[in-house]
């Protein structure tokens, strides 16, 4: 019995001790956790006071308190994945009570073993979290298992986006962390419907009721994941870009970056300064038309009608068409339009996967029947349909640079006129997107930028009728004269051709018109000053109206 005694001051010594022990391991809120603690385990532990770090921990827990997920789109080096990628996952599995597991997901099991092991060295470089925590795995870079100091244990599983197992739950947390690509490999376009879906029907699923999700990423293209999240009722979202995050911060993080460095990086590197620390989507700074061109012709209100009922249309109205043919690789695609008066609307658009060309041709035939074609356009660079019965209101166009760039500088016209309105179909959007400056597209099983060509085509058949149909180039005399200038003067010594030319370039110049081709892209010889009609601002060889 004497050896179980002891004094008083003993007493209080033992119970201070325990106390302090006990006061080591409360944990309180996030934002407290990172700054206080998850911070001692870097070099500069000032950089966590930063103002958007306090932003994101106070509004991700918030999330939590209202059972709702976070989704957070931030520059690269901004902390991204250390707070709500790393920091998070700890501070979850301190807090939930007992045993906790979560789940790491990125778009490459590789990806998510790397986060793993980065845990585990911020982990064991913290003073504080390696007296606090118990490595039971500690030869396993990248297993994450650990007794936690609260009566429980905590481990953080790793996964790639479609390599989890199936029907696997997790009770504290769910992070999907850069689940659109490989930081160094950017996805193909076609992945991205292929991600959407399986994030949305089986990811989600995957945490328990209530348990949080947060997603992290940079945006990749038009219309992605990131996209979809932000306007679902389930996320609440948060999108910093390095300048101007907000109105009155001009630089998001000035503690690391200063605005002149990075002005100079953008200088130095406009369309990956662009993606990376503006987040603006990837494929978009390079995209020649942008989201915002598209979505604003976009009419929620119009339907696809379909090609197999006769559709009778008013006297005044006409209908045009494109037809982009695909290899077996990528599909074909059909898109009709009706004009009335200056409004050109879609009424049809459909993908042909799969469809071998004689199929095409009677597709094509019935949809000129029922539609009463005016003009249509499909694309025989390669000739595949040729001599297999085309209706006549379909014309072959082959495709070159000069042809594709007068089709393309058409549908920017149409654009920016405020008279188109395009069905509103994702699938369409992203080929439209995917197309760059250049006029090429990836070649993905969703397409190769089919839906820009085909609109594009349908566009100028309404475009080069417009211009037969409704205007007239005026008294032929009158055309003459414009086309040939020259023959305003008779009286000229035809000894001397440099006196005719200086009429000539008077003549242009007077209207305004350059001696070279009046089409800037046109890169033939024949498309000249002979054969531009000033008085109508268009040339007779190649289409081109100046506007």
């Amino acid at each position: 019995m004497r050896d179980e005694l002891t004094t008083y001051e003993k007493a209080f010594e033992l119970l201070a001790e325990k106390l302090e022990k006990s006061n080591k391991f409360a944990i309180g809120s996030f934002w407290e956790f990172v700054r206080d603690i998850w911070s001692e385990g870097f070099e500069h532990p000032e950089y966590f006071k930063a103002w958007h770090v306090g932003k994101l921990c106070e509004e991700v827990e918030e999330c939590i308190e209202n059972k709702l997920n976070y989704l957070a789109i931030l520059p690269r080096a901004h902390f991204k994945s250390t707070i709500l990628g790393h920091a998070f996952s700890i501070w979850r599995s301190l807090k939930v009570q007992g045993n906790a597991n979560i789940l790491y997901l990125s778009y490459s099991d590789t990806m998510a073993k790397y986060h793993i092991s980065e845990i585990n060295k911020e982990v064991n470089r913290n003073p504080i979290l390696k007296e606090m925590m118990t490595n039971r795995a500690p030869k396993a870079d990248f297993t994450f298992r650990y007794d936690t100091g609260n009566g429980g244990s905590a481990e953080i599983l790793h996964g790639g986006l479609f390599s989890f197992k199936r029907g696997m739950h997790v009770n504290g947390a769910l992070i999907a962390d850069d689940i659109l690509k490989d930081p160094e490999s950017p996805l193909a376009i076609g992945q991205m419907a292929k991600i959407e879906d399986h994030f949305l029907t089986e990811s989600l699923f995957i945490p328990n009721r209530d348990v949080p999700v947060v997603v992290v990423g940079t945006p990749m293209m038009p219309g992605d994941l990131l996209t979809v999240l932000e306007r679902d009722e389930r996320f609440v979202s948060r999108k910093l870009p390095a300048l101007d995050p907000e109105p009155g911060r001009r630089v998001l993080m000035p503690e690391l970056y200063s605005e002149q460095w990075l002005l100079e990086q953008q200088k130095a590197k406009p369309k990956s300064f662009a993606s990376e620390f503006l987040l603006q989507p990837h494929f978009n700074t390079e995209a020649y038309f942008g989201t915002e061109d598209i979505e604003k012709c976009e009419d929620d209100n119009l339907r696809s009608l379909p090609t197999t009922l006769k559709h009778n249309f008013e006297d005044d109205e006409d209908i045009f068409a494109g037809f982009d043919v695909g290899k077996k690789r990528h599909p074909s695609h059909l898109v009709v339009f009706k004009r009335k008066g200056e409004r050109i609307e879609q009424i049809h658009q459909s993908w042909l996967d799969g469809w071998d060309y004689s199929d095409q041709i009677v597709y094509l035939n019935e949809a000129a029947e029922n539609f009463g074609l005016t003009k249509g356009y499909i694309d025989n660079t390669r000739g595949e349909l040729e001599d297999r019965g085309l209706a006549r209101a379909w014309y072959p166009l082959a495709f070159s640079l000069r042809s594709k760039n007068n089709m393309a500088h058409i549908f920017e016209e149409y654009i920016h006129s405020g008279n188109l309105f395009l069905i509103r179909d994702h699938r369409q959007r992203q080929q439209i997107l995917s197309v760059n400056n250049e006029l090429k597209a990836p070649e993905t099983p969703m397409g190769h930028g089919d839906a820009f060509f085909s609109i594009a085509m349908a566009l100028q058949a309404a475009y080069e009728t417009g211009i037969y149909n409704m205007q007239t180039i005026g008294d032929l005399q009158d055309f003459v004269s414009d086309v040939e200038p020259s023959l305003k003067y008779q009286n000229l010594d035809k000894n001397k051709p440099e006196k005719l030319l200086d009429f000539d370039k008077k003549v242009y110049n007077d209207n305004s018109i350059d001696l070279q081709a009046p089409n800037p892209s046109c890169t033939e010889d024949v498309c000249g000053p002979s054969l531009w009609v000033p008085a109508r601002g268009l040339c007779l060889y190649c289409n081109y109206r100046r506007s």
